[in-house]
């Protein structure tokens, strides 16, 4: 078996294969449950998730503690929601670049994806008045940081490959959104 970075390129084509065969089987839900605990502080769990049908779970409950920094509030017990949102988006697609790259064999030294957000207070605020300024991200910045040794049109492809087909990305997708490669 081959196994391109930490990934076995026969699971890989034969998940692809699976889904081609079978879509609805794939067919997926996922669930996060999180409970208020004061002020802006939040825990959420995840444990359960469907695959075609199924509920298989993880194997253990993951816990995420968020709030907001003391200057929006908080107590500062962990990450803000949109720091949350900003670590899904480079976890997909740090992710993306490991079983990309390894579907294209293009082997990974290292990957460090960099997200950057901006987000007007005023927004989340009502003001000058509810509606004026969007709540939400304004504008995502992402770089990614690669260490290869294929080549660069090979690692602009699979930077490519990852962008489009994440997932988190693709759900932001009302966001201005820009990227750069950055090959160490």
């Amino acid at each position: 078996m081959t196994k391109v970075n930490g990934l076995e390129v026969s699971d890989i084509v034969k998940l692809v294969e699976n889904v081609k065969s079978n879509p609805a089987g794939a067919q997926s839900t996922f669930y996060a449950n999180s409970f208020w605990k004061s002020g802006f502080n939040v825990v959420a769990e995840v444990r359960d998730f469907k695959v075609g049908g199924s509920m298989p779970k993880h194997v253990k409950t993951f816990k995420l503690e968020g709030d907001h920094p003391k200057e929006f509030l908080g107590t500062d017990k962990g990450p803000s929601a949109v720091e949350v949102t900003l670590s899904a988006l480079g976890h997909c697609i740090a992710g993306g670049w490991g079983v990309n790259g390894a579907a294209l064999g293009v082997p990974l030294e290292s990957v460090r994806i960099e997200v950057e957000g901006d987000l007007d207070p005023q927004g989340m605020l009502g003001l000058p008045e509810p509606g004026k300024v969007r709540p939400g991200l304004q504008k995502i910045r992402v770089t990614h940081y690669v260490k290869s040794s294929a080549p660069k049109d090979k690692l602009e492809q699979v930077k490519k490959m990852v962008e489009d087909l994440s997932p988190v990305k693709d759900s932001l997708r009302a966001i201005n959104y820009s990227s750069k490669l950055i090959i160490e």
